[in-house]
């Protein structure tokens, strides 16, 4: 596997199905996906908000989902087979490029307000010595017409 390279992806980035309705920032998948070189693979991590709280949950705040019971804790199980995973690429010499999250997600973002999941998922990263450099998907996409050229700058992995 020497050679190979993989990015992180939030859930959303591959499929915007579960992102709360009306919230969605495209249809399907991000469509600078399709640029993405086929010899990068892609981790896509679990959406905490579709699987703890379902299709038809309503929009939440940063601070919402911390009121939740335990959610913290849940993130924290969600994302146990992500880690080993890595770990197992780091193993076999795949190169981490880093993660493209979701800028103002509660869950997902990483500048900023740090989401509930991403201040989980790059605490264990950290505690797993998996460095894990970051881009975001911007809050006005597709406006932003030259994101798809930071992501191809970004997956080139001079960071």
């Amino acid at each position: 596997m020497c050679g190979r390279s993989i990015a992180v992806v939030s859930h959303c980035v591959l499929n915007q199905n579960v992102v709360v309705h009306g919230l969605e920032r495209a249809v399907g998948a991000f469509p600078f996906v399709k640029d993405i070189p086929g010899k990068i693979g892609l981790v896509q991590l679990p959406c905490p908000e579709f699987l703890l709280l379902g299709p038809d949950r309503p929009s939440m705040t940063y601070k919402d989902y911390l009121e939740i019971n335990n959610y913290q804790q849940k993130c924290t199980q969600l994302l146990a087979p992500t880690i080993l995973e890595l770990k197992g690429y780091q193993k076999a010499g795949v190169r981490i490029i880093g993660l493209i999250g979701i800028a103002q997600s509660p869950n997902c973002g990483i500048t900023g307000q740090r989401g509930v999941f991403m201040t989980e998922f790059l605490q264990l990263c950290q505690e797993n010595n998996i460095r894990m450099p970051y881009i975001e998907v911007p809050i006005d996409y597709p406006d932003d017409r030259q994101f798809g050229k930071k992501v191809s700058l970004f997956l080139k992995g001079d960071h």
